[in-house]
């Protein structure tokens, strides 16, 4: 069962607010969570979401909900993987590398309430690397 898209829309904001503030929004803070800037491949307009990561031994690892068909994964694929991510207090620049790997495997050893957020939205999860630069 998918969330109404006005409920996401909401937390998605409170939740960039809090990132960007260094607030702490459970589950989410800046040991878990990142914002991905990414330009729409039409419109050419700046779009940002905050995301769950889990940090793989200094590895970025997500698991997007709709894998390659998530908007931010297009819009950074269209531009050649290329986004920028605020990570840990700072904007930086990153690639985006799609993985072949099963999503349970980090869903596992995410935060559990985010994994079940995961879960619970999920069409085709997938796994992504964010590389920065």
């Amino acid at each position: 069962m998918k969330l109404p898209w006005p409920v996401v829309r909401i937390a998605n904001a409170l939740t960039k607010l809090a990132l960007l503030a260094g607030i702490p929004r459970p589950p989410y803070n800046r040991d878990n969570a990142l914002i991905v800037e990414t330009r729409g491949h039409r419109s050419g307009k700046r779009r940002r979401v905050p995301v769950g990561y889990l940090d793989d031994g200094g590895r970025i690892i997500v698991v997007v909900e709709d894998g390659s068909l998530a908007h931010w994964v297009r819009n950074a694929l269209a531009d050649g993987g290329r986004l920028r991510i605020f990570l840990r207090g700072g904007w930086r620049s990153a690639k985006l590398q799609l993985l072949d790997a099963d999503p349970e495997m980090y869903l596992k050893r995410m935060n559990p309430t985010h994994a079940a957020f995961v879960r619970l939205e999920a069409s085709t999860p997938g796994v992504i690397e964010l590389l920065p630069d």
